[in-house]
This record gives C-alpha cells, structure tokens and sequence, in this order.
C-alpha cells in the first residue's frame, strides 16, 4: 500500500478531510485541490479507483481519480459554529 492509499485510508475511516494536488489530463495542470470529506472510495467501469466528499461546507460533491492525486495529506476539520 502507498502513501496515497494510507492516507485516502486514514481521511475515510477516521473522518479526515485531504488536501491534494491534481492532475487535470485535460489540461496537464496541476491544482491544490481539498476534500472536507471522503463519504465514497470506488471503482468505476475502467476500475479506476475514484475518491469522492464534500470539497466546502456547502456539501457540494466531487470525485477524484485516487492516481492523478499527489501530495495528499490528511487534515482534521473542526466546525466552530
């Protein structure tokens, strides 16, 4: 298991958020990306292993491809409202 499995790992089953770089294929940029939460891990139709959260307090919805993510790093989110 790799960095990135250990640490999408840690944010799923312990109530995590990431933070990430991505890599858009379109475009071949690199964005800092966040979940707050990690809710799905996944294989889609091609078995690509997709990592899917809320990316805002809003709970707008997102999914990554776990294999276009770099520098993940897992974070604890606290809500002080």
């Amino acid at each position: 298991m790799d960095n990135i499995q250990k640490a999408v790992g840690k944010a799923f089953f312990q109530g995590y958020g990431l933070m990430f770089k991505y890599h858009k294929v379109e475009t071949g940029e690199h964005e800092q990306r966040m979940l707050l939460t990690v809710s799905d891990i996944k294989y889609n139709s091609d078995d690509e292993i997709l990592v899917g959260g809320c990316i805002n307090t809003d709970g707008d919805y997102r999914q990554f491809f776990m294999e276009n993510m770099m520098s993940v790093k897992p974070f604890k989110y606290v809500s002080i409202d």
